[in-house]
């Protein structure tokens, strides 16, 4: 009875991997980037500084049936402002994400893919504020954090292999702290991306 039972879970499972589809990927983006800054300093009202700047991403991952899960590193180009309207302040961000994805199943005649996804992240983050006009010198501060982001987009499908993607992202990148100030970093991104599914 117990081989019985021991071969019946083989077969059931053996039956459910066949049924998943497992493909990895590689996709590229570029990105355009609407960074914000948000400082805070004990004592004083918070001051957002705002750029925005072009990035890219490079995403290896899988494709199981009408699910992706990706690890993606992401860099954006230095994001600059001035603090209180006289301080320039130079932000740098960094890091990686691991993403999913639903490509939501559409009846229709085009080869387009809608899709959700959502990740967490891990960013490397800097500010560098530039004193030389109050006698002082450029000072730097970098931190490590914690992020996550959701978005939705679009594939379009060029072939069997080849999707061209356009995306929409909000992310949280994390905060720097110091000891009496901390800024926050967020971004609305969007991408134009090429995914290649083996």
């Amino acid at each position: 009875m117990k081989k019985l039972l021991l071969l019946s879970a083989i077969a059931m499972v053996a039956t459910s991997a066949s049924a998943l589809e497992v493909k990895p990927y590689v996709e590229g983006k570029v990105t355009h980037n609407w960074l914000k800054a948000e400082y805070k300093e004990t004592g004083f009202t918070k001051e957002n500084m705002r750029d925005n700047v072009f990035g890219g991403a490079l995403e290896v991952g899988a494709k199981i049936n009408q699910f992706r899960v990706g690890l993606e590193g992401y860099y954006n180009d230095k994001m600059e402002d001035k603090l209180l309207n006289v301080v320039p302040v130079k932000g740098e961000t960094k890091g990686f994400f691991l993403n999913g994805y639903w490509d939501i199943p559409a009846d229709i005649k085009v080869p387009l893919k809608p899709y959700i996804g959502a990740g967490i992240g891990y960013s490397w983050l800097k500010e560098t504020a530039d004193l030389r006009d109050w006698g002082l010198g450029k000072e730097s501060i970098k931190d490590k954090d914690w992020g996550w982001n959701v978005g939705f987009g679009v594939g379009y499908v060029v072939n069997e292999n080849i999707d061209l993607t356009l995306g929409y992202r909000y992310e949280d990148l994390g905060k720097i702290k110091d000891y009496d100030s901390k800024t926050k970093f967020t971004n609305h991104k969007v991408s134009l991306g090429l995914r290649y599914t083996f």
